[in-house]
C-alpha cells in the first residue's frame, strides 16, 4: 500500500508516449503523502492520478482512516503543486467530466468520493495477526 502513484509517476516519465491513470485509494495515499510533492515537482504531462476516497483502509479490513471526512486530498494535492485538481462525489458529474480530463495535460488530481465497502468480519483482524505472530516465530526459530 502506499506506492501506486510512486509507480504511475514512473511509467508516466518512463512512457511520455502514453497517458497513465492510476487508481489510488485514500488510505493508500495517506502512507506516501510525499508522492504529491514529488510528482508536482516531476510535472509529467500524461499523468493522472484518480483517488478513490472511501475514508477507509478498504485493503486492511475496512477500518476507518484517520481524519476521515476532515482531510481535504483535492487541497494537499493543490498545495503540493498539482495544477489541476478536480472532485466529485456524483456519479453523472464524473461522467461528464472524465473524457475532458483525461485530455488534459497534467498532472492531474481527481478525488472520486465513493462508499466504502462492507467492513470485514471482526475476527478478520485478529485472526491475520496471530496468523502473522506465527509465521515471524517460525521464522526467527529457523535463523
Amino acid at each position: 500500500m502506499g506506492q501506486g502513484s510512486s509507480h504511475a509517476l514512473g511509467l508516466a516519465l518512463g512512457r511520455p508516449d502514453k497517458r497513465v491513470v492510476v487508481l489510488d485509494g485514500d488510505g493508500s495515499l495517506l502512507m506516501n503523502l510525499g508522492t504529491l510533492v514529488t510528482i508536482a515537482h516531476a510535472a509529467p504531462k500524461n499523468l493522472v492520478h484518480c483517488l478513490c476516497q472511501n475514508g477507509t483502509y478498504e485493503t486492511n479490513g475496512a477500518v476507518c482512516i484517520p481524519g476521515r471526512g476532515k482531510v481535504s486530498f483535492t487541497g494537499l494535492a493543490r498545495e503540493a503543486g498539482y495544477p489541476k485538481t478536480y472532485a466529485s462525489d456524483d456519479l453523472g458529474d464524473w461522467d461528464r467530466a472524465v473524457d475532458r480530463i483525461l485530455k488534459e495535460d497534467g498532472p492531474i488530481f481527481v478525488d472520486l468520493r465513493v462508499e466504502p465497502g462492507a467492513p470485514y468480519p471482526e475476527d478478520f483482524r485478529r485472526l491475520y495477526d496471530i496468523e502473522c505472530r506465527e509465521r515471524f516465530r517460525r521464522a526467527l526459530a529457523k535463523s
